[in-house]
């Protein structure tokens, strides 16, 4: 069996394009002493919803992944914001990877008939992985660390459907890492839908595709703890732009959340609960976490506007064009979109706001047209020739 994956970590969003399929969960676990009582536990449901219920065995640890982390009432790991977000190193992003790569790897043997019982033998799966590191972040020593956590050795996970244990075999054949903002590029230069929005508000002067092989950007893509400026032409990021600060939602979040917990008498709410509060319009904390959060998000944006005018008089205002994203600027939006705008319009600058529909997404999309792209075969058919 063989198993492309298109991996991207945020801060408070794992998503994944695992052969063309888009997996999104919560990027935490939790970590636990025992196996609960699994007994009556519907086998065929878990197997079908697999992503939301993974309970797992790696490495002597048992784990809660992603969403049924957060439905446990377990105590819930999540990235450090701030200087503490080195994805290098992190539990959260090598278990929750090996976890996802697991149950795809069972959805993949059980097929569209959910087969439970084809997965009584040990399921043994080969990975090749598109992933990526912040700019700030990415160099050779970092990328090689990174990759080699997978490909160093075999892999073997306890996946629990129920009662029923399923060991799984991963063997990480090859993961290149690539910097992010560079993910981003790649999607750019692949789809036109991405500049729908933008195209109808400038007629003039539309955006398409092959705009992207000739385009300096500066990308500023808003995560959840970090925000990074890195400034591109075609798939290349420019060494000496190379820049992130300790910017976004997260950092809003911590600023607010006591307040918000006393407000309503709540004895616990992590960071990434707020954040789903945030996005579900149906919840009826809603309204209240919105007003709370945004004279903070407001100075997150302010500092993100500083630091993008830095960039671009760093660059002699030589930038094309100006592309947000991330997780981060679906909230920050309002707060940042005119002020941003308004400077671009004086330097004569395009400024791509991604729309909520692709703005999450961009980063994992453009791994994913990396992954399959004639530049990874390459890299894959020069590193077996190197070993």
């Amino acid at each position: 069996m063989n198993l492309r994956i298109a991996n991207d970590n945020g801060n408070s969003e794992h998503d994944l394009i695992i052969d063309g399929k888009l997996v999104q969960q919560p990027n935490v676990f939790a970590k636990i002493m025992r196996v609960p009582n699994l007994d009556d536990v519907n086998k065929e449901y878990v197997l079908k919803n697999l992503h939301d219920h993974l309970l797992v065995s790696i490495e002597g640890g048992l784990y809660y992944i992603g969403q049924r982390a957060l439905e446990s009432g377990q105590p819930c790991r999540a990235i450090e914001v701030g200087v503490d977000n080195n994805k290098v190193t992190s539990d959260i992003v090598y278990i929750n990877t090996l976890a996802h790569s697991a149950a795809a790897a069972i959805e993949e043997a059980a097929g569209k008939d959910y087969d439970l019982g084809a997965l009584d033998e040990t399921i043994t799966a080969h990975v090749d992985m598109a992933t990526a590191l912040p700019v700030s972040y990415f160099n050779k020593k970092n990328c090689q660390t990174f990759s080699e956590k997978f490909t160093g050795k075999k892999h073997h996970v306890c996946v629990y459907i129920g009662d029923k244990e399923v060991m799984v075999e991963l063997i990480y054949d090859f993961v290149k890492v690539i910097p992010e903002g560079v993910t981003a590029s790649f999607a750019l230069k692949e789809n036109n839908e991405l500049f729908e929005e933008y195209n109808k508000q400038h007629k003039d002067a539309p955006l398409n595709k092959a705009d992207f092989a000739e385009n300096k950007v500066l990308h500023i893509a808003v995560g959840e703890g970090t925000t990074e400026f890195p400034v591109t032409t075609d798939v290349h990021f420019k060494p000496d732009f190379i820049s992130g600060t300790n910017n976004g939602n997260g950092h809003a979040i911590d600023a607010v959340i006591d307040d918000f917990k006393e407000q309503f008498g709540l004895m616990k709410l992590t960071r990434q609960e707020y954040s789903d509060i945030l996005q579900d319009e149906g919840h009826k904390y809603h309204a209240t976490a919105v007003e709370f959060i945004m004279p903070a998000l407001e100075n997150q944006a302010e500092e993100i506007l500083h630091k993008a005018k830095q960039v671009i008089q760093q660059a002699n205002n030589e930038i094309d064009v100006v592309c947000v994203y991330g997780g981060g600027s679906i909230m920050m939006r309002e707060a940042l979109e005119k002020k941003l705008k308004d400077f671009c319009d004086r330097a004569m600058i395009k400024l791509l706001y991604m729309p909520k529909k692709y703005a999450v997404t961009l980063e994992v999309s453009g791994l994913n047209v990396f992954l399959n792209s004639k530049v990874f075969a390459a890299l894959k058919e020069a590193s077996a020739a190197n070993n």
